[in-house]
């Protein structure tokens, strides 16, 4: 069950035994089926949570009912509201499973403690947060794109997954109509 989390945090930085055992005694494994939330709008956002199997997207609902996706989580990625999560203020975000999913969670409170026990541990978590802000600034330049460069931009960052997501919300997350995505499908295939 850790195996995967333990192989991702190894990419960054070193645990001996006793630190992973620590580590993981902190997670808890939340089983999800497709629909349902992690997170809904007006909550209070209290953990990090790591998927292990499966997908979730985090959406808004603006005024007027569209959902706007801003961030898809699938295996080896860490999923949030991390601004409600610091300021334990309401999220604005639904965090919802795209299909069976499995995310290892960890109390906020809890991995702040672990940061004191192991500062190895915060340097992994700074490394993910860099990536994380990284990958926010790519998703700010790439609203400002055409609609046919935001698909190609995300076939290239996310190609591997598109088969797993709905043409509504691929749509979502471009910012587009699902006609409009159908209509740029249709030119891609036939270049091809």
């Amino acid at each position: 069950m850790y195996t995967r989390l333990l192989n991702h945090i190894a990419r960054y930085i070193t645990l001996d035994e006793t630190d992973r055992q620590i580590f993981c005694n902190a997670l808890e494994l939340k089983k999800l089926r497709k629909h349902q939330y992690l997170l809904q709008e007006g909550d209070i956002c209290k953990r990090d949570h790591f998927v292990i199997k499966g997908g979730v997207r985090q959406y808004e609902v603006d005024s007027e009912g569209r959902e706007r996706i801003v961030h898809f989580g699938f295996e080896d990625w860490w999923i949030t509201d991390r601004y409600s999560l610091l300021t334990q203020t309401p999220s604005v975000y639904n965090i919802e499973a795209l299909e069976t999913t499995e995310v290892l969670q960890i109390n906020a409170d809890a991995l702040e403690a672990l940061y004191s026990k192991m500062p190895v541990l915060e340097r992994y978590f700074h490394k993910v947060l860099q990536q994380a802000f990284a990958i926010g600034q790519k998703r700010v330049l790439l609203l400002q794109k055409s609609a046919e460069e935001r698909y190609h931009a995300f076939l290239e960052d996310y190609g591997a997954i598109e088969q797993r997501l709905s043409q509504q919300h691929i749509a979502a997350y471009l910012g587009i109509t699902r006609e409009t995505l159908s209509r740029i499908r249709s030119q891609v295939a036939r270049k091809m």
